[in-house]
């Protein structure tokens, strides 16, 4: 009789609107409801009051449990005590493993981006991921990244071996592609969207580099009258934004930028789609999946020619120094200026966003779990 293992997953940022880390679990939850593996039983963990992700619910692959949304109460006490009574023979988690667990734990690092650029975060927050990822990073088993990018910086920084960390790309989900015209009044105006837009997606915090998008789009709108765009970022505020908002009261173009928070990713698709451009110019990313989402629904990208995204968007996006204001300029008017340019972004970019799925990184997530359980 075959040994069956039980992999616990900690899940507990889907329905918390978390962002990557809610993305990056969701899909790989998706990824591995498509495979069958005939060793591996899944226990989801999922914040209280969240109801279980649909295309879960009649796979009997998957089991689940509650755990607190409280990251002290969780790691502390919840993920330690279901390590024993879910009787786990692998613990997945983002980031952080507890101290007390029965089980050995792979961690999903995306990025260090805290000790790259320490300015940019929170002193709380910066030292309780300093001290908390040290003794995650030397407890795991396995290290999984998202980037060829995140792996030279993870083995840099912590000194790790190179065989420790494995890396699998993020994938996009299916229901970022192109779509048809029908909806797009309806949606445009559901987020107070009437002109033409160009569009950037992140939460907004200092590494996410909006500031110099701002102040490159109120230079296309100040110095040609003929500018008919507007700038539409989506995210909702994090840690250390007081510059962003302040960028837009010193341009005093208010009535062009439009913020639209938390928007769902049924909604994001469509934005995506209905935007002239897609402008992400952030300095550091582990992956930047907001690109590859842009390029699967064919709307042009121009990104960061540093940290992870060159590798990300290879040859299908415009590569922008994202310190030189002029350069972020520049490469929004070669795309609205040239429509045959638009047209081939768009091509490569839709071919581009195929060599990423969830399914994949499911797939190459199995046999890291192999390779500790097997």
């Amino acid at each position: 009789m075959r040994e069956r293992y039980n992999i616990g997953i900690d899940a507990h940022a889907i329905g918390l609107r978390q962002g990557g880390n809610e993305t990056y679990v969701y899909g790989l939850l998706n990824g591995l409801s498509q495979i069958e593996h005939p060793d591996f039983k899944y226990i989801v963990f999922l914040s209280e009051g969240i109801p279980v992700p649909e295309f879960l619910l009649k796979n009997k692959c998957f089991s689940f449990a509650t755990v607190s949304p409280s990251a002290a109460l969780r790691f502390i006490v919840d993920i330690p005590r279901k390590t024993y009574t879910e009787g786990l023979n692998l613990l997945h988690t983002q980031y952080h493993l507890p101290i007390i667990s029965r089980c050995p734990g792979i961690i999903t690092l995306h990025d260090v981006s805290f000790l790259r650029y320490p300015e940019f975060f929170p002193k709380k927050l910066y030292w309780q991921l300093k001290l908390s990822l040290l003794y995650s990073i030397r407890k795991s088993k396995k290290i999984i990244t998202v980037s060829e990018f995140s792996k030279r910086e993870i083995i840099k920084f912590y000194d790790v071996e190179q065989d420790k960390v494995d890396v699998i790309y993020n994938g996009v989900s299916e229901n970022f592609r192109p779509v048809g015209q029908e909806d797009k009044e309806k949606i445009l105006k559901k987020y107070g969207i009437k002109n033409p837009y160009i569009l950037s997606v992140s939460n907004l915090q200092p590494r996410k580099n909006l500031s110099r998008l701002i102040k490159a789009f109120s230079s296309l709108v100040k110095n040609n009258e003929k500018f008919s765009y507007d700038l539409v970022i989506v995210g909702r505020k994090l840690w250390l934004c007081s510059e962003i908002f302040n960028e837009i009261r010193e341009a005093n173009i208010q009535e062009r930028i439009i913020l639209t928070g938390y928007v769902p990713e049924e909604d994001l698709v469509y934005l995506y789609n209905f935007a002239e451009v897609f402008v992400y110019p952030s300095l550091y990313e582990g992956f930047g999946l907001p690109i590859v989402e842009a390029m699967a629904c064919g709307c042009p990208v121009i990104t960061s020619s540093v940290s992870s995204l060159p590798e990300v968007a290879g040859k299908a996006g415009i590569m922008v120094n994202p310190y030189d204001v002029e350069e972020i300029l520049q490469a929004i008017n070669g795309i609205i200026d040239n429509p045959d340019l638009k047209r081939n972004l768009k091509i490569e970019g839709l071919k581009q966003s195929q060599k990423f799925s969830w399914k994949s990184a499911a797939e190459k997530t199995l046999k890291v779990y192999e390779s500790v359980l097997c």
